[in-house]
């Protein structure tokens, strides 16, 4: 795959991510989403443990690993599969992803971006990336980041 900047891409990330964004970024229980679902089933760890193919001290091993954050995703798949749950595995980015490349933009090369690249919104509709694919065009796409 070719190395390039998409922006059309780029704004369809945006828009995907949005409802991700809106989520409590401090929304992981404590004691970590295994242990919270276990519980929430009335499922002992010794049934967890037999589910998994191991004992209930191992499980409840692997139930601390996720919330202390040392676990692997393989293994988190697995309790997941063992609780008859799905890990769904993202980056959700903490500023659009237009607004990123407009801001290394402006960084690296100090043209300023026209005014109609202001706002999220803005961002969103054709005009707006035509304006930034004009801007981007100055500068080296290898060297942006």
């Amino acid at each position: 795959m070719k190395n390039r900047l998409d922006l059309t891409r780029l704004a369809e990330l945006d828009r995907q991510f949005c409802d991700f964004a809106q989520l409590q970024r401090n929304a992981t229980p404590r004691c970590g989403w295994t242990k919270t679902l276990r519980l929430a089933l009335g499922m002992s760890s010794s049934a967890l443990g037999e589910r998994l193919g191991v004992t209930a001290q191992g499980a409840r091993k692997l139930e601390q690993a996720e919330a202390n954050g040392t676990i692997t995703l393989n293994t988190l798949a697995r309790l997941a599969h063992g609780l008859d749950c799905e890990v769904h595995y993202m980056f959700v980015p903490r500023t659009s992803l237009v607004e990123q490349v407009l801001r290394r933009t402006q960084e690296i090369a100090g043209i300023p971006m026209p005014s109609t690249l202001k706002g999220a919104e803005a961002q969103k509709d054709a005009e707006t990336l035509m304006a930034l694919a004009s801007a981007l065009a100055k500068v080296s796409k290898r060297g942006l980041w």
